[in-house]
């Protein structure tokens, strides 16, 4: 439970309330789902009796596609949400509950281990969890186990090349596509049916347009499905090849090809060497410059940007051709995909695990492997210091959003760097401090520096930083007692060393712990010290950084114009420099002094300004500090009601994501609170209970509508008609005419006749009022 002086934690959905206020999201196949009827069919009834089912088979064999075909299919059976853990990424069994719990929205508890967290988020909800590409994880089972035995409706959906082998466990083969019959003399009309064929003829369309099956080519197209065994992986590999050869060209190149690797048996194994053999013929027809290429790209995890790779290539190996034109290579033989982020970021090339396997195996066998890592790792760090020098309270926006999709490659990296460079990896953990604290990984952030400090006792500037970095994470976790410890050995190294920026940073670090810890006064002198030793070095960014904590200082020391002015000037320089929760942070924290203030315009003005900037760069442990701004707002702009129900909205908020309200600013919050309590008196509790119903963007957009608060009519939900309440509760959402029209399947005209005789009903004049009164019913989509 982070306190005021804490760093922000990015959402990984939109709403960014966790399991409470999120459904997830399932990946968006590019290519149709043919065929596997009686398997979807089958894992659909599974998962209805089991709470954990795994879908075992060979790799290839579209075990992920099935997985979120299942998961689409049973959507609606979920009303708390789905979420899709892609594990293929993921190297280490220890950072399973992680990943699940970034995945849902969830960080790292501040003084209770991450699983108790992640358990008591996901007890009582009806939510269902597809974990994908488990096999290498296996040592990270009792996870899934130990989920299912301490929640009430939780289910759990696995891909992987072997079961979990833990209890309760339901698997579900997924066998190879049917195959035509090989005594069946096989025509366009007889294959037209057989799942194998169909999805070769798709992809075959895909690379060659006007692409069919005609009783010439048939015999040939159903030997090549026989031959690939039904694997869909290898399918769509051969596939590819129709765009220089005919299917009947490809038969015998292919059979030549399995010849070398595979026997006559049709057991797993066999099936296994048959995939490896269709990537091999794949891999075997590439240019020279493209094989090499491909094996280069084994060494990313989860993928890299054409960048990248032209980086990690040009550093370690010569390919004989330009980068982009053997990406293209790669992607028309579907040896490569490309992906693209849901955030704006530039196209990125990722393969299928299999492929990745068979690629790594390629560059073991080169000369210049280690080089190539090397050279992974190079960019990685790169990437990462492009910044400057790390201050775990800093970062920019655009830096966040890239570490955050390259997340995996760094841990790659850092790896690497540990066996091989230890000095290296303790510069890459000092600047990911940041990122660790503001995503939220700050278990994981403290197990590495930890580990990394043990290991590199080397004094210099990367230690001080290293040292600022593990600090400000205890300091997260509420761990001050280390994170004491932590600072006074990098105050005591940055003094020896003449580090003026080092020492500022570590003592603006050593106030936030004190006062953290509830001693305002006693953390002041700190804040003001370092202050001073951050201008004299004219370091701007540390300028911007120790500015915003003397205003909070000002404004905790009742100090108000000095607070103002302090936070608008915090606020200028980090938008100058691009530090974008910065700017949002002070632009936030603006707001209250405003308010104390009297300066009711300006107030709201910078509470909504910063809110927005805030959630628009993931800040979510801000979240709770403009709720509580904006109930500030609503008090003294005379709508007690509105702001009992903005306080149960940040008490739902803190409860789902275990933060807490600095006791400080909880004692500025309660200050507004209770003339509100006391006018609303016995209804208080009510509004509050009503309140915790609402996502935080709800409450802000009820707060910033500015409409008058006054108590709805005694106007009960029977006085309106059955479609009238469905219209009622969607409007209530926000959602406009249109879009209800949409959802109902009524003309938009119809639409706005229901909400004029909805309001005039109610005695309501808007939108926002009707909202209100929703709330107070209770009312919700399909509550009739």
């Amino acid at each position: 439970m982070p306190d005021v002086f804490s760093d922000p934690v990015a959402p990984r959905s939109r709403r960014a309330t966790g399991p409470a206020g999120s459904r997830g999201s399932l990946p968006k196949p590019l290519t149709s789902f043919i065929g596997r009827e009686r398997e979807l069919a089958q894992a659909k009834q599974l998962l209805q009796a089991s709470y954990l089912v795994t879908l075992t088979g060979p790799g290839g064999s579209g075990k992920t596609r099935l997985c979120i075909a299942v998961a689409t299919e049973v959507a609606t059976e979920y009303p708390d949400g789905i979420y899709f853990v892609p594990l293929a990424p993921v190297r280490d069994p220890q950072l399973v509950p992680s990943t699940i719990a970034q995945t849902i929205g969830l960080q790292d508890p501040r003084d209770r281990p991450l699983m108790e967290h992640l358990i008591s988020q996901l007890r009582e909800r009806q939510l269902l969890i597809v974990l994908d590409n488990f096999e290498h994880l296996l040592a990270g089972a009792p996870v899934v186990t130990q989920l299912l035995q301490e929640t009430s409706a939780l289910r759990i959906l696995v891909s992987s090349r072997s079961s979990l082998r833990v209890s309760g466990e339901q698997e579900c083969p997924v066998p190879p596509l049917a195959v035509p019959d090989a005594d069946a003399r096989p025509t366009a009309a007889s294959l037209a049916a057989c799942e194998s064929v169909r999805l070769f003829a798709e992809r075959a369309a895909a690379a060659v347009p006007g692409f069919t099956i005609s009783d010439e080519n048939a015999p040939a197209i159903a030997d090549i499905a026989r031959r690939l065994d039904g694997l869909p992986l290898a399918i769509e590999l051969a596939a590819a090849r129709c765009k220089l050869l005919p299917p009947e060209a490809i038969v015998p190149r292919l059979e030549h090809s399995l010849g070398l690797l595979t026997g006559g048996g049709r057991d797993l194994e066999d099936r296994q060497r048959t995939l490896r053999a269709t990537i091999a013929w794949s891999y075997d027809l590439l240019t020279e410059g493209a094989r090499r290429l491909l094996a280069a790209c084994s060494v990313f995890a989860g993928g890299a940007s054409l960048e990248v790779v032209e980086t990690v290539c040009d550093a370690a190996l010569d390919l004989g051709l330009p980068v982009l034109d053997g990406l293209q290579e790669l992607v028309d033989q579907s040896l490569l995909r490309q992906v693209r982020s849901p955030r704006p970021s530039p196209a990125r090339y990722a393969m299928l695990e299999t492929i990745r396997e068979f690629a790594a195996g390629r560059l073991d066998a080169m000369p210049e492997a280690e080089r190539a890592r090397g050279a992974h790792a190079a960019a990685f760090l790169t990437l990462v210091e492009a910044d400057g020098r790390p201050h775990a309270g800093l970062a920019k926006k655009e830096w966040l959003e890239r570490v955050d999709i390259e997340h995996n490659n760094i841990r790659a990296a850092l790896a690497w760097y540990r066996e091989h460079d230890p000095p290296a990896a303790l510069r890459l953990a000092a600047s990911m401090s940041a990122f660790w604290s503001l995503r939220g990984h700050h278990t994981e952030g403290r197990q590495r520096l930890g580990d990394l400090l043990a290991l590199v006792p080397v004094a210099g500037i990367t230690r001080v930083s290293a040292l600022n970095g593990a600090a400000w994470l205890a300091i997260d976790q509420g761990d001050y007692t280390h994170a004491a410890d932590l600072l006074a050995e990098s105050l005591g190294l940055s003094r020896a060393l003449g580090d003026a920026v080092g020492e500022g940073i570590a003592t603006v670090y050593r106030g936030r712990c004190t006062m953290s810890a509830g001693r305002i006064t006693e953390g002041a002198p700190d804040v003001e010290r370092a202050v001073a030793l951050v201008n004299h070095a004219g370091d701007r960014p540390a300028i911007a950084f120790t500015t915003f904590y003397s205003a909070l200082v000002a404004l905790l020391t009742d100090r108000l114009e000095a607070a103002c002015d302090l936070f608008a000037r915090s606020g200028a320089l980090a938008a100058e420099l691009g530090l974008a929760p910065l700017s949002a942070r002070a632009r936030l924290m603006l707001g209250y002094p405003l308010l104390d203030l009297g300066e009711l315009s300006a107030a709201r003005t910078a509470l909504a300004e910063g809110f927005h900037m805030s959630t628009d760069v993931g800040d979510r442990w801000f979240v709770q500090l403009g709720l509580g701004g904006f109930v500030g707002l609503a008090v003294k702009t005379g709508r007690p009601r509105l702001a009992l129900r903005l306080a149960g909205a940040a008490e739902a908020y803190r409860d789902a994501n275990e933060f807490s309200m600095p006791g400080p600013m909880e004692e500025i919050v309660d200050r507004w609170l209770a003339t509100a309590r006391a006018r609303a008196g016995q209804a208080a509790g009510r509004l509050l209970a009503q309140g915790r119903k609402l996502t935080p963007e709800e409450a802000v957009r009820l707060v910033l509508a500015n409409e008058p608060d006054d108590a709805p009519p005694p106007a009960s939900r029977h006085g309106l008609t059955r479609r009238e309440r469905e219209v009622a509760a969607l409007a209530a959402r926000g959602l406009t005419n249109r879009d209800i029209a949409a959802q109902l399947f009524l003309s938009v005209r119809t639409v706005e006749v229901h909400v004029d005789h909805i309001l005039t009903k109610l005695g309501f004049h808007t939108r926002t009022q009707l909202a209100a009164w929703a709330l107070e019913e209770g009312l919700r989509p399909g509550d009739t």
